[in-house]
């Protein structure tokens, strides 16, 4: 077969020249679309999913400038890392450990958003508090911003393993060698136990 005809993996015809190595599962690949509007989607509803409950209040105005903005460009750039990762294998998919991370910090973010507590008209409210009951709202308090902190742990972590992921792609694909530590990645290193 000539290198610049197409080949044919799983049913899927995949231009040559693109590593091998990745299941063509279809979850993993639609994480890779999902990234980005998700990312939005998470950042929308950090900022006023409470809103949907009658909790949105004074602290809108303040997630949108603070927190909204910044897990909307974490999570963007580890998509895009992401998407350029997936364009360089056959099956076009993430990895199993990134689409669990990214997914695990969009349920995590769904989780801050509706338990992050707000004052309206000089009450604290939540989005839990409006649903279950009043009594719930310092219940909020303290899980809301444990969920944050996780939330942002999580998109975070999703980064790191993007940037990584991608970086290692980008140099197999180029014909590099890799480094010691991706090749104990690669080999499953295990406490000197391969």
């Amino acid at each position: 077969m000539n290198s610049a005809e197409p080949r044919t993996s799983d049913d899927r015809t995949f231009t040559a020249g693109h590593l091998p190595g990745r299941r063509a599962s279809a979850w993993l690949r639609v994480s890779v679309w999902l990234g980005f509007p998700m990312a939005c989607v998470g950042a929308l509803w950090i900022c006023f999913g409470r809103s949907l409950f009658g909790a949105g209040g004074s602290l809108v105005p303040t997630f949108l400038v603070s927190v909204g903005p910044l897990f909307l460009v974490v999570m963007l750039i580890a998509s895009w890392r992401m998407r350029k990762d997936a364009q360089r294998y056959e099956a076009g998919t993430t990895s199993p450990l990134l689409s669990v991370v990214q997914t695990l910090t969009w349920i995590l973010a769904g989780i801050f958003g509706f338990l992050i507590p707000d004052r309206v008209d000089g009450k604290t409210v939540s989005g839990l508090s409006q649903v279950f009951g009043q009594d719930l709202v310092g219940l909020s308090a303290g899980f809301g911003n444990t969920f944050a902190i996780l939330t942002f742990v999580g998109a975070f972590a999703t980064l790191i393993i993007a940037i990584g992921q991608e970086r290692f792609s980008d140099r197999k694909s180029s014909g590099r060698p890799a480094t010691e530590d991706e090749i104990l990645d690669a080999l499953n290193y295990n406490d000197g136990q391969y």
